[in-house]
């Protein structure tokens, strides 16, 4: 363990922790939990957390950015997996869970995969695919776990965040509003917004801008189009609205961010 972590701090990143050895504690936005071996913790973008071990303690940190997954994935199963981080109504989601060896063992696989994988990276072979692909699968097997053991989501809402899933990754350029989606899946806008914030522990607009932004960020990077052709793109309304938008996600203008951005890719 590094000692900087003892301290309280966040990242602008989505965490895994997987803990093989040793005990301690975690101090989650004012929530403390205990680790011991075959637990795993998830930690949320943002989330202020800080660590208290014994020097035994022993385990894997994976992370990875929302971009990186949202690539080829569901935002929404993103964010319904690290909902279990949050605190939603005053009901604390614990962001542990105990494994046995049964249900360890093959998440235990999975990212010691990616480890590996990461190791054999090329720029020209398809790691990258492979190392997305395969947070997929831990993420949808981290769901079931914490499904299972906390009884976070009834049948019928699992489904309706399902279909919205679909349709946010079908429609999100065309659509940006939640009368739209709440139309779409026979449910009022105020429901479709209580689901979300449940679930997702944020509103749907939210999760719509979100979207959007990721997508201008991906093509901002990936492709030659100017700022203005992008907006078009995305079908705002102007290219000083985008901007606007853009600045308030991000902090920067979309040229700032190309700019920035660029000199980090190989």
């Amino acid at each position: 363990m590094y000692p900087f972590i003892q301290s309280s701090h966040s990242h602008d990143f989505y965490s895994v922790l997987m803990f093989t050895k040793g005990t301690g504690t975690i101090r989650i936005n004012d929530n403390v939990n205990y680790l011991e071996p075959q637990t795993i913790c998830l930690v949320a973008p943002n989330q202020i957390h800080s660590f208290s071990y014994n020097k035994e303690l022993e385990g894997l940190i994976f992370f990875f950015c929302e971009d990186f997954y949202v690539e080829e994935f569901s935002l929404l199963r993103l964010l319904n997996v690290f909902s279990y981080t949050a605190q939603v109504d005053r009901n604390y989601c614990n962001p542990l869970i105990a494994l046995s060896d049964e249900e360890f063992e093959p998440v235990h696989t999975i990212i010691q995969s990616i480890e590996n994988e990461y190791k054999s990276y090329r720029p020209d072979n398809n790691s990258v695919v492979v190392i997305r692909s395969l947070v997929n699968i831990m993420l949808l097997k981290l769901s079931d776990l914490f499904l299972t053991k906390c009884r976070h989501q009834n049948k019928i809402d699992n489904i309706l965040i399902y279909k919205l899933s679909q349709l946010i990754d079908s429609y999100f350029i065309q659509e940006k509003h939640v009368k739209f989606y709440a139309f779409a899946c026979n449910v009022s806008e105020g429901k479709l917004n209580d689901i979300c914030n449940q679930y997702l522990n944020c509103g749907l607009k939210t999760i719509l801008q979100n979207r959007l932004m990721q997508e201008a960020r991906k093509l901002l990077l990936t492709s030659n189009l100017s700022v203005a052709e992008i907006a078009f793109k995305l079908n705002f309304k102007d290219n000083s609205y985008f901007n606007k938008v853009f600045r308030s996600k991000t902090g920067i203008t979309p040229k700032e961010f190309r700019k920035l951005h660029k000199k980090l890719l190989p």
